[in-house]
């Protein structure tokens, strides 16, 4: 049996943000639970604990023994086209994903959440309680990193780190062969000079005779 862990109305904002951290790819660590399952019965606690509040519930197979939790995220993009977006979570732990009700691997669900610019690993898509007093408190060092994170340009430090690297060598050794030929051409300019010197003394050599 399946049953939503999130109830929209009348419940909180830390409710919704958590259904939607959920179901774009969120770990459990900042879900408000040790363990994924634990939203399961979090959700039949909820449902317990306030029978009267029904308006906007989102809820599937009510039990006192749910097997399941899911959450379905629709997102429509700039063309109009609708992204169905599920998550669901079993009482093992074990996450599943699907998109537009196609099951998927988390590396694709998340290369297309990716495509519309929702970064799971930088969480540019939400603002959780207590972000904006951490993130005023953080070091320009660390708050450049957040911006790099957010941008997505971290994930390409590795590549830009080595890039830095061959640009550093290959500068040195355009400078190395910029003094080699430079001391070619003084060198040229010497043996030119000493060969006229050498061809206007043959020529007095010559004039004497």
């Amino acid at each position: 049996m399946e049953q939503y862990f999130l109830y929209i109305v009348k419940l909180g904002k830390s409710n919704l943000m958590d259904a939607i951290s959920f179901v774009l790819g969120i770990k459990s660590a900042q879900l408000r639970s040790s363990q994924l399952k634990d939203l399961i019965y979090r959700g039949r606690a909820m449902q317990d604990d306030d029978e009267e509040v029904t308006d906007g519930m989102a809820i599937e197979g009510r039990t006192n023994n749910p097997k399941r939790a899911w959450v379905m995220a629709v997102y429509k993009d700039d063309n109009g086209n609708e992204i169905k977006f599920t998550r669901s979570i079993t009482t093992s732990g074990a996450s599943e994903y699907k998109i537009n009700n196609k099951p998927v691997t988390y590396a694709k669900y998340n290369s297309t959440l990716e495509q519309q610019n929702i970064l799971v690993k930088a969480r540019n898509f939400l603002v959780f309680q207590g972000d904006v007093e951490a993130i005023a408190s953080q070091s320009p060092k660390d708050l450049t990193r957040l911006i790099e994170q957010i941008s997505g340009s971290l994930e390409l430090k590795a590549e830009y780190e080595q890039l830095k690297v061959q640009q550093e060598r290959a500068t040195e050794n355009s400078a190395f062969n910029f003094n080699k030929k430079r001391g070619i051409n003084s060198e040229i300019q010497e043996y030119q000079r000493q060969k006229a010197q050498a061809q206007q003394f043959e020529k007095l050599q010559t004039e004497r005779v």
